[in-house]
């Protein structure tokens, strides 16, 4: 064996080993991190006209999705998120469904709307944070999810994650960093309420 075929030989290990590495590093799948970024109630804010106020039958939201993966794109099915109130057992109030989409590698998206609400007693709600109480309202994220690699996807998977948002007297969730959805919890409740809309930014 010549001193040539020696040195090729060197050089091509370590290229073989970085590859095999990437390839497995590309293998691994993650699920999207889900995040409540915003959450707004206006019904419960105290420096408003209460009148006015506990008529805002609404929630804002601002839901964001991170795929974390460097190499592997996401493809979403129909995402349905349920809003609830309360604890023990928390009461369905809403319902909001994004249509599905695909989301790049190191990919952030955002859906920011309004979802309307039903069957709260805005009055208790409002007198509770009035008196310097918090209120507790849940929201759970229920979809399917493929993983793309090179040119395949992967089988679906289950997106099953959910939070609880605790609310104060400014309308505003308490936790003013993004609130991380996780699974398990307090099980998924029967949906009511129905709106639509489509994922936005960063797909």
């Amino acid at each position: 064996m010549g001193s040539e075929t020696i040195v090729c030989l060197c050089c091509s290990i370590p290229c073989l080993l970085t590859l095999f590495i990437w390839m497995g590093l590309s293998l691994q799948n993650y699920k999207p991190n889900c995040y409540i970024e915003d959450f707004y109630v206006p019904a419960l804010n105290k420096h408003i006209n209460s009148t006015a106020t506990t008529a805002a039958n609404f929630i804002f939201f601002d839901l964001k999705l991170q795929n974390v993966m460097e190499d592997n794109g996401v493809l979403y099915d129909t995402i349905n998120l349920t809003f609830s109130y309360g604890l023990n057992p928390s009461l369905p109030i809403g319902k909001y469904t994004l249509p599905g989409a695909y989301q790049g590698n190191k990919k952030t998206a955002h859906r920011r709307d309004i979802v309307p609400t039903h069957g709260v007693n805005w009055d208790d709600a409002f007198a509770a944070v009035l008196n310097g109480s918090k209120v507790v309202f849940r929201v759970d994220l229920d979809g399917k999810v493929k993983f793309k690699r090179f040119f395949s996807y992967s089988r679906t998977k289950a997106l099953v994650v959910g939070a609880d948002v605790e609310v104060d007297g400014s309308g505003n969730k308490v936790r003013r960093k993004a609130i991380k959805m996780k699974s398990g919890g307090r099980g998924k409740p029967k949906l009511q309420l129905e709106a639509g809309g489509s994922l936005i930014s960063s797909f």
